[in-house]
């Protein structure tokens, strides 16, 4: 079939127009079909081992860290039917932390039943033993037998390593009071790193011949610039059940309110 020149020319003209609207649609729709994986994207993929975790996401699977172990958790007498609740824990995943976590102590009497809990939220840091601590809490008329502690799922691990560990901040000058009846400990923080630290909570724990934990205490600082040093003192306000011999003074700073 004979097509004129015209026509020719303008079938050129409809086959490049129809070829730049292919173009343009393919860049518009493409997209769309072919996005990049992301660890938001509710999807397994990439380098991914679950869903939106592991590889090179920030978050890790479940399968990839083990749990925290909680060391021991006691009911320190503190006066009358006040007693302060403590745990110490212990992370083992190196480079992993949890940046908030829901934790709760259940108090059970004599008769082993449930008197009370206290619930809170703390921080997991990574490759570190690390105290939660509660306050006063009143057993009434009750006498306190034991107390569980357990962390509250979710646990959402991620990437964070262990750079506070490294720095040049310690304790010394620890010195335990001489009155039995009236318990004190001071000691000094030395921050010697070219970092000021933001507030942090201090924990001392006193430990007896069998190194059995038999009391404890909190104080909290306000931050700490660099290559200075502040203070501590810890009092208790009756005589311990047993003299202790041994103590840790754990300096607790939140690794994930911190840029280094």
């Amino acid at each position: 079939m004979y097509m004129s020149w015209a026509s020719r020319r303008k079938l050129q003209y409809l086959s490049g127009l129809f070829f730049i609207i292919a173009i343009i649609i393919f860049i518009i729709v493409f997209p769309m079909f072919n996005k990049k994986p992301t660890c938001f994207d509710n999807k397994q993929n990439g380098d991914e081992v679950g869903v939106d975790c592991g590889g090179s996401c920030n978050n890790f699977c479940e399968g990839e860290v083990t749990e925290p172990l909680i060391l021991w958790n006691r009911a320190f007498h503190l006066v009358g039917n006040n007693y302060n609740l403590v745990a110490l824990v212990r992370n083992q995943n190196k480079d992993a932390g949890i940046a908030e976590i829901s934790y709760e102590f259940k108090i059970y009497d004599t008769n082993n039943l449930l008197i009370g809990r206290r619930v809170g939220t703390t921080y997991i840091p990574p490759n570190k033993e690390f105290a939660i601590f509660e306050p006063r809490f009143n057993s009434g008329e009750s006498q306190i037998r034991s107390v569980s502690f357990d962390f509250l799922p979710p646990f959402k691990w991620v990437k964070k390593s262990s750079t506070l560990d490294t720095l040049p901040v310690r304790v010394d000058n620890i010195v335990q009071g001489g009155d039995k009846n009236n318990p004190t400990l001071s000691a000094r923080v030395n921050n010697d790193s070219v970092y000021d630290l933001p507030s942090f909570d201090v924990i001392a724990i006193l430990y007896d011949a069998d190194h059995n934990a038999i009391n404890a205490s909190k104080t909290y600082k306000d931050g700490l610039t660099s290559n200075a040093n502040t203070p501590l003192f810890f009092t208790w306000p009756e005589a311990f059940s047993s003299e202790p011999v041994t103590r840790d003074v754990l300096i607790q700073i939140n690794p994930f309110t911190t840029s280094f």
